[in-house]
């Protein structure tokens, strides 16, 4: 259940920050990342850099932050525009989680919770969806990754080697064959 609150809580909350590594194919490339024999260690030593890189980005650009938060606000006054409510679903979500972890609560009540919370993480995903495809969102969006690659690259200018190197590794772990 903890895992369900926080999946539909973090896409909005954590959309910005999370632009760079979703636009630059890192998105959960520690879950594909392969066992340390095969290369994985070295694919997570760069999914690491390149989180510090980000990280110390957000930190030294404070208009980088702004912006983050604009494009977040953009995100749900589109979504809402839409007909979705995404604070609510959230903070339904949180209560969920708090709900579940009641000791007194029955397993058939725990099930209608799940299925409840299940419901709303599917009308969160919808109404993303939706943001995603809005022209001013869409805009937004990448005048952010823009504005953060350049801000990575000040930071180290060796950002955009190491993410090519790191979407040529994950390229080539994805061509092996699943042992």
């Amino acid at each position: 259940m903890k895992q369900i609150a926080k999946t539909c809580k973090q896409p909005i909350i954590a959309l910005a920050s999370a632009m760079l590594i979703a636009f630059s194919g890192l998105a959960g490339a520690q879950e594909m990342a392969p066992p340390q024999g095969q290369g994985g260690g070295e694919m997570q030593e760069m999914q690491q850099r390149l989180s510090q890189i980000q990280q110390q980005a957000f930190e030294n650009n404070p208009q980088l932050q702004d912006q983050a938060e604009e494009l977040e606000n953009l995100f749900i006054r589109t979504m809402e525009d839409a007909g979705y409510q995404p604070e609510q679903g959230l903070d339904r979500l949180d209560a969920i989680q708090a709900d579940m972890q009641d000791e007194n609560v029955s397993d058939e009540q725990r099930q209608a919770m799940l299925e409840e919370a299940q419901e709303i993480q599917m009308e969160l995903q919808e109404g993303q969806q939706v943001a995603m495809q809005d022209q001013a969102v869409i805009d937004a969006q990448t005048r952010f990754e823009e504005d953060l690659m350049d801000a990575m690259r000040a930071e180290d200018p060796q950002t955009d080697e190491l993410i090519s190197q790191f979407e040529e590794m994950q390229q080539q772990q994805q061509q092996q064959p699943m042992q």
